[in-house]
Protein backbone atom coordinates (compact mmCIF):
# COMPACT_ATOMS: atom_id res chain seq x y z
CA UNK A 1 0.00 0.00 0.00
CA UNK A 2 1.21 3.65 -0.79
CA UNK A 3 2.31 5.92 1.91
CA UNK A 4 3.17 9.55 2.99
CA UNK A 5 6.08 9.32 4.98
CA UNK A 6 7.95 12.02 6.98
CA UNK A 7 11.85 12.32 7.74
CA UNK A 8 12.10 14.22 11.28
CA UNK A 9 15.53 15.76 12.27
CA UNK A 10 15.03 15.58 16.20
CA UNK A 11 17.62 18.50 16.56
CA UNK A 12 15.48 21.02 15.24
CA UNK A 13 12.34 19.45 14.42
CA UNK A 14 12.21 19.81 10.77
CA UNK A 15 11.33 17.96 8.30
CA UNK A 16 11.22 16.01 5.06
CA UNK A 17 7.87 14.93 3.34
CA UNK A 18 7.34 12.12 0.73
CA UNK A 19 5.31 9.43 -0.43
CA UNK A 20 6.31 5.69 -1.53
CA UNK A 21 4.93 1.95 -2.64
CA UNK A 22 6.83 0.81 -0.76
CA UNK A 23 8.01 2.70 2.63
CA UNK A 24 10.79 0.08 3.83
CA UNK A 25 12.59 0.45 0.20
CA UNK A 26 11.89 4.52 0.17
CA UNK A 27 13.96 4.42 3.41
CA UNK A 28 16.77 2.65 2.46
CA UNK A 29 17.05 4.46 -0.45
CA UNK A 30 17.40 7.73 1.32
CA UNK A 31 19.68 6.27 3.66
CA UNK A 32 22.05 5.18 0.99
CA UNK A 33 21.88 8.47 -0.50
CA UNK A 34 22.42 10.49 2.51
CA UNK A 35 25.03 8.69 3.71
CA UNK A 36 26.63 8.73 0.33
CA UNK A 37 26.27 12.58 0.39
CA UNK A 38 24.49 12.40 -2.63
CA UNK A 39 20.69 13.32 -1.56
CA UNK A 40 18.94 15.68 -3.90
CA UNK A 41 17.95 17.80 -1.67
CA UNK A 42 20.58 19.64 -0.26
CA UNK A 43 18.54 20.81 2.91
CA UNK A 44 18.13 17.45 4.06
CA UNK A 45 21.84 16.44 3.17
CA UNK A 46 23.04 19.41 5.27
CA UNK A 47 20.79 18.80 8.06
CA UNK A 48 21.98 15.19 7.41
CA UNK A 49 25.96 16.17 7.62
CA UNK A 50 25.50 17.81 10.59
CA UNK A 51 23.39 16.64 13.12
CA UNK A 52 24.06 12.91 11.89
CA UNK A 53 22.08 9.87 11.36
CA UNK A 54 21.09 9.25 14.64
CA UNK A 55 18.78 12.37 14.96
CA UNK A 56 16.36 11.30 12.12
CA UNK A 57 13.42 9.53 12.19
CA UNK A 58 11.60 7.82 9.35
CA UNK A 59 7.75 7.39 9.76
CA UNK A 60 4.81 6.68 7.95
CA UNK A 61 2.10 9.77 8.39
CA UNK A 62 -1.06 8.65 6.38
CA UNK A 63 -1.53 5.54 4.07
CA UNK A 64 -3.17 6.78 0.84
CA UNK A 65 -6.36 4.27 -0.30
CA UNK A 66 -6.32 1.95 -2.72
CA UNK A 67 -6.87 3.08 -6.19
CA UNK A 68 -5.95 6.67 -5.22
CA UNK A 69 -3.25 8.56 -7.02
CA UNK A 70 0.13 8.58 -4.89
CA UNK A 71 1.63 12.07 -6.70
CA UNK A 72 -1.82 13.57 -5.97
CA UNK A 73 -1.81 12.96 -2.13
CA UNK A 74 1.92 13.87 -1.69
CA UNK A 75 1.42 17.42 -3.35
CA UNK A 76 -1.51 18.14 -0.89
CA UNK A 77 0.99 17.57 1.49
CA UNK A 78 3.50 19.60 -0.01
CA UNK A 79 1.32 22.42 -0.79
CA UNK A 80 0.19 22.82 3.07
CA UNK A 81 4.07 22.39 4.16
CA UNK A 82 6.24 23.58 1.72
CA UNK A 83 7.63 27.34 2.47
CA UNK A 84 7.29 26.70 6.40
CA UNK A 85 10.37 27.37 8.03
CA UNK A 86 10.67 23.86 9.17
CA UNK A 87 10.13 22.24 6.11
CA UNK A 88 12.81 20.84 3.84
CA UNK A 89 10.91 19.89 0.88
CA UNK A 90 11.41 23.35 -2.11
CA UNK A 91 8.15 22.44 -3.87
CA UNK A 92 5.22 21.87 -4.17
CA UNK A 93 4.49 19.44 -7.48
CA UNK A 94 5.82 15.93 -6.30
CA UNK A 95 6.15 15.47 -10.64
CA UNK A 96 8.98 18.25 -10.59
CA UNK A 97 10.80 18.08 -7.22
CA UNK A 98 13.61 20.63 -8.32
CA UNK A 99 10.84 22.83 -10.83
CA UNK A 100 12.20 26.38 -10.40
CA UNK A 101 15.45 26.13 -8.47
CA UNK A 102 17.78 28.23 -10.24
CA UNK A 103 21.64 27.70 -9.59
CA UNK A 104 24.32 29.56 -8.84
CA UNK A 105 27.00 30.56 -11.57
CA UNK A 106 28.97 28.87 -8.62
CA UNK A 107 27.13 25.73 -8.34
CA UNK A 108 26.93 26.04 -12.30
CA UNK A 109 30.80 25.85 -12.51
CA UNK A 110 31.24 22.71 -10.11
CA UNK A 111 29.26 21.07 -11.89
CA UNK A 112 30.83 21.73 -15.17
CA UNK A 113 34.33 21.19 -13.20
CA UNK A 114 33.13 17.74 -12.11
CA UNK A 115 32.15 16.90 -15.85
CA UNK A 116 35.08 17.52 -17.28
CA UNK A 117 38.85 17.33 -16.80
CA UNK A 118 40.50 13.86 -15.89
CA UNK A 119 37.10 11.86 -16.14
CA UNK A 120 36.34 12.74 -19.51
CA UNK A 121 37.26 11.90 -23.43
CA UNK A 122 40.63 11.21 -23.64
CA UNK A 123 41.59 12.00 -20.72
CA UNK A 124 39.69 9.30 -18.74
CA UNK A 125 42.24 6.43 -17.78
CA UNK A 126 40.26 4.03 -18.99
CA UNK A 127 39.73 5.63 -22.87
CA UNK A 128 39.93 3.44 -25.86
CA UNK A 129 40.46 0.18 -23.74
CA UNK A 130 38.49 -2.47 -24.39
CA UNK A 131 37.74 -5.79 -21.99
CA UNK A 132 38.71 -8.68 -22.99
CA UNK A 133 36.61 -12.04 -23.16
CA UNK A 134 38.55 -13.76 -20.15
CA UNK A 135 38.39 -10.07 -18.05
CA UNK A 136 34.52 -10.01 -18.18
CA UNK A 137 34.01 -13.54 -17.49
CA UNK A 138 36.38 -13.00 -14.11
CA UNK A 139 34.34 -10.37 -13.18
CA UNK A 140 31.40 -12.14 -14.00
CA UNK A 141 32.64 -15.33 -12.09
CA UNK A 142 33.41 -12.92 -9.13
CA UNK A 143 29.91 -11.04 -9.14
CA UNK A 144 28.40 -14.10 -9.86
CA UNK A 145 25.47 -15.68 -6.63
CA UNK A 146 26.60 -11.89 -4.63
CA UNK A 147 23.34 -10.62 -3.39
CA UNK A 148 22.63 -7.00 -5.07
CA UNK A 149 22.50 -3.63 -2.92
CA UNK A 150 22.72 -3.80 1.00
CA UNK A 151 21.62 -7.58 0.56
CA UNK A 152 19.39 -7.28 3.58
CA UNK A 153 15.96 -8.80 3.13
CA UNK A 154 13.13 -8.72 5.36
CA UNK A 155 11.51 -11.98 5.95
CA UNK A 156 7.35 -12.57 6.07
CA UNK A 157 6.86 -12.47 9.40
CA UNK A 158 8.92 -9.05 9.53
CA UNK A 159 6.80 -7.67 6.68
CA UNK A 160 3.86 -8.70 8.72
CA UNK A 161 5.31 -6.92 11.66
CA UNK A 162 6.30 -4.20 9.61
CA UNK A 163 2.19 -3.78 8.46
CA UNK A 164 0.91 -4.65 12.30
CA UNK A 165 2.90 -1.44 13.54
CA UNK A 166 1.44 0.65 10.61
CA UNK A 167 -1.69 -0.09 10.95
CA UNK A 168 -1.93 0.34 14.75
CA UNK A 169 -0.07 3.53 14.64
CA UNK A 170 3.32 2.11 15.39
CA UNK A 171 5.29 3.45 12.90
CA UNK A 172 8.12 4.22 15.76
CA UNK A 173 8.35 0.44 16.29
CA UNK A 174 11.45 0.43 14.09
CA UNK A 175 13.43 2.23 16.67
CA UNK A 176 12.92 -0.60 19.16
CA UNK A 177 16.24 -1.89 20.45
CA UNK A 178 18.11 0.84 19.04
CA UNK A 179 20.43 3.18 21.15
CA UNK A 180 21.74 6.31 20.85
CA UNK A 181 24.87 8.15 21.21
CA UNK A 182 26.44 10.37 23.96
CA UNK A 183 26.30 12.90 21.36
CA UNK A 184 23.34 12.38 20.03
CA UNK A 185 21.82 11.88 23.80
CA UNK A 186 22.92 15.64 24.53
CA UNK A 187 21.56 16.90 21.28
CA UNK A 188 17.91 15.36 22.28
CA UNK A 189 18.63 16.58 25.92
CA UNK A 190 16.17 19.85 25.29
CA UNK A 191 14.02 21.66 27.72
CA UNK A 192 10.38 21.46 27.11
CA UNK A 193 7.60 22.94 28.48
CA UNK A 194 3.90 21.89 29.14
CA UNK A 195 1.97 25.47 28.61
CA UNK A 196 -1.07 23.92 30.19
CA UNK A 197 0.44 23.18 33.50
CA UNK A 198 3.56 25.21 33.27
CA UNK A 199 5.70 22.08 34.09
CA UNK A 200 8.98 22.47 32.89
CA UNK A 201 11.16 18.94 31.75
CA UNK A 202 14.58 18.98 31.50
CA UNK A 203 14.54 16.72 28.25
CA UNK A 204 12.16 14.95 25.46
CA UNK A 205 13.12 11.82 27.68
CA UNK A 206 11.39 13.33 30.86
CA UNK A 207 8.40 14.32 29.18
CA UNK A 208 7.68 10.73 27.28
CA UNK A 209 8.55 8.91 31.14
CA UNK A 210 6.06 11.54 32.86
CA UNK A 211 3.08 10.98 30.23
CA UNK A 212 3.76 7.57 29.30
CA UNK A 213 3.52 9.02 25.54
CA UNK A 214 5.43 7.77 22.20
CA UNK A 215 7.87 9.89 20.61
CA UNK A 216 6.05 10.52 17.22
CA UNK A 217 2.85 11.84 20.08
CA UNK A 218 5.54 14.16 21.13
CA UNK A 219 6.72 15.55 18.15
CA UNK A 220 3.92 16.12 16.67
CA UNK A 221 2.72 18.52 19.18
CA UNK A 222 6.17 20.13 19.44
CA UNK A 223 5.94 20.55 15.90
CA UNK A 224 2.52 22.37 16.21
CA UNK A 225 2.12 24.21 18.36
CA UNK A 226 -1.00 24.11 19.33
CA UNK A 227 -3.27 22.07 21.68
CA UNK A 228 -3.44 18.22 21.22
CA UNK A 229 -6.98 17.62 19.55
CA UNK A 230 -7.54 14.11 20.72
CA UNK A 231 -6.86 11.27 23.08
CA UNK A 232 -6.29 11.16 26.63
CA UNK A 233 -3.53 14.12 25.86
CA UNK A 234 -5.76 16.48 24.73
CA UNK A 235 -5.48 19.91 25.59
CA UNK A 236 -1.74 19.73 25.95
CA UNK A 237 0.81 21.89 24.69
CA UNK A 238 4.66 21.73 24.30
CA UNK A 239 7.04 24.02 22.85
CA UNK A 240 10.59 23.65 23.39
CA UNK A 241 11.70 26.23 26.11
Amino acid sequence: MAVIYRITNMANGKFYIGSAESFARREWQHRYDLKRNAHKNPHLQASWNKHGEEMFVFEVVEQIPDGEDQLFWEDRWLRDCVGKPDCYNVNTLATAPRLGIVLSDSAKQNISQGRSGKHAGEAHYRYGQTVSDEVRQKIGDTQRGKPKGSGRKVSEAGRAKIRANIEAGRSHMHWVGKTHTEESKQKMRKKVLEQTSGQLFDSLTAVLAHYQMTMPTLRRALLAGTPITKGKFTGLIFVYA
